[in-house]
């Protein structure tokens, strides 16, 4: 595992940026989230490293767009119930290693 300074942030209307430091395993990004209720938690990005390349000219630093599928549930239009979709969401991922 290794210590990174990072930045993720969520494609769409509302763009939202996390940054600080984090670690890497070989496969997933590890950073520290704090949830609507105020409790922290340790949020996971799966699988993310490998779409993550080299920046020219930059030893240490890395960067990559990911993809994570997540279900939402709707509220139907007629009010009878609710439906799950899911929904692709994307996030730029920027990180360079601190050790």
């Amino acid at each position: 595992m290794n210590k990174v300074v990072f930045s993720v942030t969520r494609a769409g209307k509302s763009s939202n940026r996390l940054s600080g430091i984090g670690y890497i395993t070989d496969k997933d990004l590890l950073i520290p989230a704090i949830s609507k209720n105020g409790k922290a938690y340790i949020r996971i990005f799966e699988d993310c490293i490998r779409y993550c390349h080299k920046v020219s000219g930059e030893s240490d630093e890395f960067k990559g767009t990911y993809y994570e599928l997540k279900e939402v549930e709707f509220e139907t239009r007629n009010g009878s119930g609710y439906e799950k979709r899911e929904i692709e969401v994307t996030y730029y991922i920027w990180y360079k290693l601190a050790d």
